[in-house]
């Protein structure tokens, strides 16, 4: 009983200690067993093979939308003009595509810019008044991060862009309107990500606050 204990002893050290090793089991003149690493003459030998244990891989799971660390400058020249609807507005925002879209009142005509550098990916410029199109006129933009930025409710033929076009932070797209599903003129603003289940609105801020201007359309 004795021996076996101390063979288990042994065996347990030794396999924690390497992958694989060969033991000899000895006995002496006085009967006593003992174990070693060095073969002896009619030593038993015993190969000791660690076993691995698999564990695994915890995984985080993705957001839904990548976190947003880029701050937007106004995507407008001129002002100071107000916010009119943010994030989960009641009046229009409330869908997947434009849940944190934000809508900034402003003349007709006023510049529009980019507010982050990338690739035209697709632009409508020919829409009159309401149309067929609750966007209206608008320039979309694919950012290298693969988000994109569009810009809605651009006046009828002012839009100077070209789908393929690079365009980098400040440069011009068009003019703002009163196009498609619009109740007064104004430019509305959305990031959006291609995820599975199609274009999806993500958060995002501007670097300057816009919630406190003057708002021109009330005239104060």
């Amino acid at each position: 009983m004795l021996t076996r204990l101390l063979l288990c002893c042994v065996l347990a050290a030794v396999a924690t200690a390497a992958q694989a090793m060969t033991l000899y089991k000895s006995t002496d003149a006085n009967g006593r067993v003992f174990f070693s690493d060095q073969q002896t003459p009619g030593a038993q030998a015993f190969v000791i093979q660690e076993r691995k244990v698999e564990r695994p891989i915890l995984q985080r799971p993705k957001a839904p939308y990548p976190q947003q660390a880029y701050r937007y400058p106004l995507p407008w020249r001129g002002g100071p003009f107000r916010l009119t609807q943010g994030p989960n507005g009641s009046f229009s925002h409330t869908d997947t595509k434009s849940r944190y879209a934000r809508d900034i009142a402003m003349p007709e005509g006023t510049p529009i810019i980019a507010a982050r550098s990338g690739t035209v990916v697709k632009t409508e410029n020919r829409q009159a008044g309401r149309g067929g199109d609750a966007s209206g006129n608008f320039v979309r933009v694919r950012h290298d991060d693969g988000t994109e930025g569009v810009y809605l409710h651009l006046k009828q033929g002012s839009v100077s862009v070209r789908v393929g076009q690079r365009v980098a932070v400040g440069s011009p797209l068009a003019l703002s309107g009163n196009t498609g599903n619009s109740s007064g003129p104004h430019l509305h603003f959305v990031v959006q990500q291609v995820s599975e289940a199609g274009l999806v609105s993500i958060p995002y801020e501007f670097n300057q606050p816009v919630g406190t201007l003057p708002n021109f359309a009330l005239g104060n």
